[in-house]
């Protein structure tokens, strides 16, 4: 399976498993949109944390597969997914160590908060590739930091530090790698039970700040 899931103490855990990468392939496609269909009918579920087996939340999908086989109907299938992801009914937090790169960080970009370690590496590198971003990562990165920033990001294909993201608005909290998971799972504890997600501002500032100052 590339994917672990548990339910430990009503947290979800959606863990990526193909270390040492954790390549985003084709199964891990399939998995997901099964996966977070089952995951909206869960009753007394109080949030989904995803993460990395190993060293790395992702590097992304696996590009033979993008640069072969991955036709429009499909990717729209997994925008799609990404997109039933956001939509869940509690918060979804991605806890991100190592690289988080490509539909990685498109995913990351789909949950509710992103809670990244200080060695973490993030982007949409697919313009090196001759590709673009085509699960959303455009349009997320836009309305966080701004469409000027989000056309830099895209078009030259960079690759940023979690301090970066923080100041773009792409990463909410910045910790040491050991303090990443510890953080997201108080945070996903500390989260009202009646979420909204326009009220993304509000947790930030009334749960997860003071939890990531004790830290």
């Amino acid at each position: 399976m590339t994917i672990q899931w548990t339910i430990e103490q009503g947290i979800g855990r959606l863990n990526l498993n193909q270390p040492p990468s954790n390549t985003m392939t084709m199964g891990f496609f399939r998995e997901i949109k099964v996966l977070i269909a089952e995951i909206s009918t869960i009753k007394a579920l109080k949030a989904v944390i995803i993460s990395g087996n190993g060293r790395h939340y992702s590097s992304g999908a696996d590009i033979s597969e993008l640069l072969g086989n991955v036709d429009a109907p499909t990717m729209l299938e997994n925008y799609q997914a990404f997109i039933m992801l956001e939509q869940l009914e509690v918060p979804v937090i991605s806890a991100i160590r190592g690289v988080c790169l490509g539909s990685a960080f498109e995913l990351a970009l789909f949950s509710h908060f992103r809670i990244c370690s200080e060695d973490a590496v993030l982007g949409l590198p697919e313009s090196t590739f001759n590709l673009m971003p085509g699960l959303g990562g455009i349009q997320r990165v836009a309305a966080l930091a701004g469409k000027a920033k989000a056309i830099e990001i895209i078009l030259r294909g960079i690759t940023f530090s979690a301090t970066d993201a923080r100041e773009m608005g792409l990463a909410d909290a910045v910790v040491s790698k050991t303090e990443v998971l510890p953080l997201a799972i108080a945070f996903a504890n500390a989260i009202p039970s009646n979420f909204l997600k326009s009220d993304r501002k509000v947790y930030l500032h009334k749960y997860l700040k003071p939890l990531h100052a004790i830290g």
